[in-house]
């Protein structure tokens, strides 16, 4: 049982660094290829690494089948919530702050990373824990309802 706890943990560590990655790369080339400010650029930066988020938990952590459709309104709900969060305390944090822009990725990664500590993470993995259980219960061997 602890075998596979770490399993997935490795596994899901792999998945966030993809994603974050790809958060980081369009986070910069955004401020440094187009000119755009931080504050601005990381919207699209996120949503962009969000979706790296989802397929590589789902193929490469929680290895899910089916039911892709509300595997992801159910991932983009909790991680709108996460967006919102973590762009607000991004902008705080960035106007608050000064000098703070010269610093804007090390302090993206601590502010996203803080953000799925204490919200994304227990509620994103709800999300594949719940389908599993579904999926798990769907049907009943024993001819008794599953509950």
């Amino acid at each position: 049982m602890l075998a596979k706890l770490f399993e997935r943990l490795l596994r899901s560590g792999a998945a966030g660094a993809l994603a974050t990655l790809t958060d980081l790369a369009v986070l910069s080339g955004l401020v440094h290829l187009a000119g755009v400010t931080p504050r601005f650029a990381s919207a699209p930066a996120l949503a962009l690494g969000m979706v790296v988020m989802f397929f590589a938990q789902r193929q490469l952590v929680f290895r899910a089948k089916g039911r892709l459709g509300k595997q992801a309104l159910l991932f983009a709900v909790v991680q709108l919530g996460g967006l919102l969060l973590t762009l607000g305390l991004y902008d705080v944090v960035l106007r608050g702050v000064p000098g703070a822009d010269r610093y804007y990725l090390p302090l993206r990664l601590l502010v996203s990373n803080l953000v799925w500590l204490i919200y994304s993470f227990p509620l994103w993995h709800l999300v594949f824990a719940q389908h599993r259980q579904l999926t798990a219960s769907a049907g009943p061997t024993n001819g008794a309802r599953a509950e």
